[in-house]
């Protein structure tokens, strides 16, 4: 083994105890899918309005009989009717049963647990295997014999439902902070900004240092990349890491009016990010633009976030998240008094996601005091 070689094996080696973990999982023989249970809203739900719920179960090996599902709803939730009961449903068949949902409190996040009880087809089960799966029908058999004559499956509905706004489906489209040290007037919450719950600055600070130390070994290694790739590494998730790290560290910084540490957070998180495509990492672009701009704002430097602001919106302006954006030059505007522009932007911002509640309160509110 080469001299060069032998480093890129260590190097590899810290890396691979940097950052993996390896889990050996036994390979164990699965009953394949004999039904299907689904459940959707045909809405994002808002606090008081009902809304529908449609669970579908469907069976695709054997006849379900005896079937019966409920809710399993939040607290001062409600559900009409709460239950159902469905004799049988056939082979190859779909049953969609309709509940009438009324949300009754906020719930950040939320779920509705869909359960549905039933007979299990055993001796259909077992039938199938021997004629389609013969290799392994004496295995599955003994498993499905195993089983209560009576299974419960479940299926969730996953939501957010804030006084602010409601996310339906919930997606990484969510920025849940307001910084309401900034008052434009009476009755407006301050401007939005992303905060991660997950990462503590700790940790950020972990993520940035380990992936300047891969940098490092990087550099002194051409050939390690490739080999990192080869392994399973995912270079990539590593540098968003760093990025989410930097941003993390901005908005502590900022959250604690250290200003000046926000902004040098932020231009580590332009450099580290200047040689990547532009579509890449686009929501945290997004966010690191708003808090940029909030940092001006912050400064009373009004000319620079609007420009700040104005530029990370035109980098991507169908993106979800620039109803964000657009309620903060709107709230900017209106803060020098421009009711005209602050009153276009929220309507834009508005034609962008349906159930920004806080933005249709403060659109009504704009619209009465012009």
């Amino acid at each position: 083994m080469t001299a060069r070689q032998s480093r890129s094996t260590q190097h590899l080696v810290t890396i691979m105890f940097l950052f993996c973990s390896c889990f050996l999982q036994a390979a164990t023989l699965q009953v394949p899918e004999w039904f299907k249970l689904t459940a959707r809203l045909d809405r994002a739900p808002e606090l008081n309005q009902t809304c529908e719920l449609q669970a579908d179960i469907e069976s695709v090996i054997g006849n379900l009989h005896d079937v019966q599902i409920k809710l399993i709803l939040p607290e001062s939730w409600k559900a009409e009717p709460e239950s159902a009961k469905i004799a049988l449903i056939k082979a190859g068949s779909k049953h969609k049963t309709v509940f009438k949902v009324t949300p009754g409190s906020y719930l950040s996040p939320g779920s509705i647990v869909v359960e549905a009880a039933f007979i299990v087809p055993k001796t259909e089960l077992i039938a199938y295997f021997n004629r389609e799966m013969p290799e392994d029908a004496a295995e599955l058999s003994e498993t499905v014999r195993r089983w209560p004559d009576e299974t419960r499956r479940y299926t969730d509905i996953s939501f957010a439902l804030t006084p602010e706004e409601t996310f339906y489906p919930v997606a990484d489209d969510m920025w849940l902070s307001y910084d309401d040290r900034i008052t434009v007037q009476e009755g407006f919450r301050g401007p939005s900004y992303y905060e991660d719950p997950l990462i503590t600055a700790h940790q950020a600070q972990t993520d940035v240092a380990m992936f300047e130390k891969l940098e490092t070994y990087i550099k002194s290694d051409p050939t390690l990349l490739e080999t990192m790739q080869k392994s399973g590494i995912d270079v990539n998730r590593k540098l968003y890491d760093k990025l989410n790290g930097l941003y993390v560290l901005a908005v502590k910084a900022y959250q604690d009016n250290s200003l000046a540490i926000a902004g040098n957070f932020i231009e580590q998180f332009e450099s580290a990010i200047n040689t990547e495509p532009a579509t890449a990492f686009a929501g945290l672009r997004i966010a690191a633009g708003n808090i940029k701009g909030l940092i001006y704002w912050g400064k009373g430097q009004r000319r620079l976030a609007e420009d700040t602001f104005k530029k990370t919106f035109y980098s991507n302006r169908k993106h979800p998240l620039q109803r964000y954006i657009l309620r903060n030059i709107g709230l900017l505007m209106l803060s020098g008094k421009d009711t005209a522009t602050a009153a276009e932007m929220f309507r834009l911002a508005r034609s962008i996601k349906q159930g920004y509640t806080l933005l249709d309160r403060e659109s009504e509110m704009l619209g009465k005091n012009r």
